[in-house]
């Protein structure tokens, strides 16, 4: 042990250089081996990804160290979340990131633009903003509203620009999980039974609100918590959370359902989801996004 010693010792600059060099490298080989056996899952979106957080979030975290971040609020559009996505994947560093939004246009941002467009360039953005920095991002599709028309294949304009965006987006990929709650991607309020969930007449759920865009089975005031069990709601997270801890196939798209016998609902503005997982959230105070 005396010789070793001396030996080490007498190490000039460049073997100390040496040194240092395989001990950094061989720790950035554990942190990105770490990063990814324990997946940071994020989600961005607006009413119907805030309805479905719950859900998300008790699906994610059942897969066991993986940690949750869920950012979204009603009546917001992809350009309202842009800063947040972008600071996020800095500080909070997902792994993989889901993009959940139905194509709302009320908000300051998306005044005058067409949606389709501004939709097709917002969700290019923060598509780039995230794989630059290593992050696999899943476009998620919302089921349609009643008054929606879908094409053949059961599509809004915005389930096609996904695809469109995915295709020519390397670490991006589709989650079909409108189909969870829609009749062949056709809207439906109705439908059949899952397993643990309480069936109605004629063994169906109710999945959509009343005012044919939301999930409560009941009339409910704008962005208020569901006070019973809302299996649309369970049924979009859950299937969101399955796409989202998928490994990349390397296609570009790939099928997801979902059901959960958790009767949960919307997720709870601000809370802490567990010891070492990000922050659950509804949007900042005030529920006004950062916008750029």
């Amino acid at each position: 042990m005396e010789g070793r010693r001396v030996r080490i010792g007498r190490l000039g600059p460049i073997g100390w250089l040496f040194v240092v060099a395989v001990v950094l490298v061989t720790g950035a080989v554990a942190v990105n081996r770490t990063s990814h056996d324990h997946a940071r899952v994020a989600m961005w979106g607006d009413s119907l990804a805030w309805e479905a957080g719950a859900s998300f979030t008790r699906t994610v975290r059942a897969d066991d160290h993986s940690q949750v971040l869920v950012r979204t609020w009603g009546g917001t559009a992809a350009c309202d979340w842009l800063t947040d996505i972008r600071d996020q994947a800095r500080r909070w560093r997902p792994t993989v990131a889901a993009l959940a939004f139905s194509g709302n246009q009320g908000t300051a941002c998306m005044r005058g633009r067409d949606l389709v467009a501004a939709y097709r360039e917002d969700i290019t953005r923060a598509v780039e903003l995230l794989t630059d920095r290593g992050v696999e991002v899943v476009l998620v599709d919302a089921p349609p509203r009643r008054d929606q028309p879908v094409d053949a294949a059961g599509l809004t304009p915005l389930d096609r620009v996904w695809r469109q965006i995915a295709a020519t987006h390397e670490h991006t990929r589709v989650a079909p999980a409108g189909r969870a709650i829609s009749a062949d991607g056709r809207y439906s309020a109705t439908l059949p039974c899952a397993v643990g969930e309480t069936c109605g007449p004629g063994g169906m759920v109710t999945v959509r609100s009343p005012d044919g865009t939301h999930f409560c089975p009941l009339v409910q005031p704008p962005m208020t918590a569901c006070p019973v069990p809302s299996p649309g709601a369970i049924r979009y997270g859950t299937a969101i959370a399955r796409e989202a801890l998928n490994k990349p196939d390397g296609t570009g798209t790939s099928d997801s359902d979902g059901g959960d016998s958790d009767p949960g609902n919307g997720p709870d503005r601000g809370a802490t989801v567990g010891p070492g997982d990000g922050q659950r959230v509804a949007g900042p105070p005030g529920g006004h996004p950062p916008r750029t």
